[in-house]
């Protein structure tokens, strides 16, 4: 199986949100998701319970950018 294909970004996020809370620029930089609402979405098809918060980032050019955190519910 290829390393990017939605089902492998989905068991990366999953794995990723049995340990913590995970942000759409964490999910996309780090753990290589082209497009991680789309990937929770699915994973919420699945049956995951996962909730949506909003957070304020800093990205790489130094702007403040509204990104989604999701937690798994459940997890730790």
């Amino acid at each position: 199986m290829s390393k990017n294909t939605a089902k492998a970004q989905r068991a990366r996020l999953l794995d990723a949100l049995t340990r913590g809370p995970v942000d759409t620029q964490y999910a996309s930089r780090k753990l290589d998701i082209i497009h991680p609402p789309r990937r929770v979405f699915e994973l919420r098809r699945e049956g995951w319970h996962i909730v949506t918060t909003w957070v304020w980032r800093i990205t790489e050019a130094g702007e403040r950018h509204r990104v989604g955190l999701y937690v798994l519910e459940g997890a730790q």
